[in-house]
Formats: structure tokens, sequence, C-alpha cells
């Protein structure tokens, strides 16, 4: 299962649910994965989990729930911001099976933040592009403008209050 892509991602397809018809650029937008997964008939006490190396599934396990997406879709890109919960961090892989496990809050690693961006933003309502990140190559980093940043800064205080000393 993706977390990208217009066609079958979870993060395309669970923004396309609440974008207010005629919706242009720029979009600031949030979703509570938690909660609207879960609330979804067809997820009901789902989680959204990914595996950050999936590479590297042989020597390193490494699973993340997607708790939230923060997106500020503007001239054709999306820059995200995503607050993951670790649930292994670089462990050994031979410890659980990724499939079927459970951790205890008391031993998830949190708050995690990642900046990311994909090719795609909302226009007329819509997603429009690909909603899928760019390929790998050594200037993959995401570019914020201001306005952009501000929105992240202002999410991530209001998220997590304590993460950002004035």
């Amino acid at each position: 299962m993706s977390i990208f892509g217009c066609n079958s991602g979870f993060i395309p397809w669970l923004l396309g649910l609440k974008l207010a018809p005629g919706q242009g650029e720029p979009c600031k937008w949030h979703i509570d994965v938690v909660s609207e997964l879960g609330s979804h008939p067809e997820y009901p006490s789902s989680s959204l989990v990914i595996d950050l190396k999936p590479k590297q599934n042989k020597t390193n396990l490494s699973l993340y729930e997607v708790m939230d997406v923060w997106g500020y879709s503007s001239w054709g890109w999306t820059p995200l911001l995503l607050r993951p919960n670790g649930l292994f961090v670089d462990q050994d892989p031979s410890v659980v099976d990724r499939n079927s496990f459970v951790r205890k809050d008391d031993v998830i690693d949190g708050p995690i933040y990642e900046f990311l961006y994909i090719a795609g933003s909302v226009a007329g309502g819509k997603l429009v592009g690909s909603w899928a990140p760019p390929p790998a190559s050594p200037t993959n980093a995401a570019l914020l403008w201001p306005d952009a940043l501000n929105y992240f800064v202002q999410s991530i205080r209001a998220c997590t209050p304590y993460v950002l000393k004035p």
C-alpha cells in the first residue's frame, strides 16, 4: 500500500475526502491520520505504518506510525510535514514480525517530524498532478518559502508546543 500517488496513496485519498469545492492554491491543509483513517468504514481502528528503510529490511527495522500530515499546496508542488511516531527505530528485524506487532506507549519514540515534498497540488477542489515524490537524487530537499515554513512552524507549535522553544 502506498502513502503517495494520486491513484492509490492514502495521503492524497484522505485529503481528497475533505477538499472544499473550488479550493485552489495556495492551500494549507492538515490530516489527522489516526482520526480520519480510523473513522472511515473501510479502515476502523487502523494505523498508517511506514517502513522508512524498505531496501534495508533484511538488516534494519525502521517502522513509523504516521500521526499527522500537514501540506502547503502551491505552484503545482506540495511540501509536506509528517509527524510520525517511531515504533521500531533502527532495530534488528529478527526481533519482531513486521506484519503483526503491538507496542506499549512508553517505548514509542516521538514526537518526530519529517519534511518532504511531492509533485501535485490542488485546483478547483480537486487534486492535480501525480502526488508522488520526485525520484531519488542528491537534491531532494524540501524547499520551504516563508509562507509554507510559517504554516509548518505554527502547526508544530499547535500540536506539540514543547518542541519549539521561543
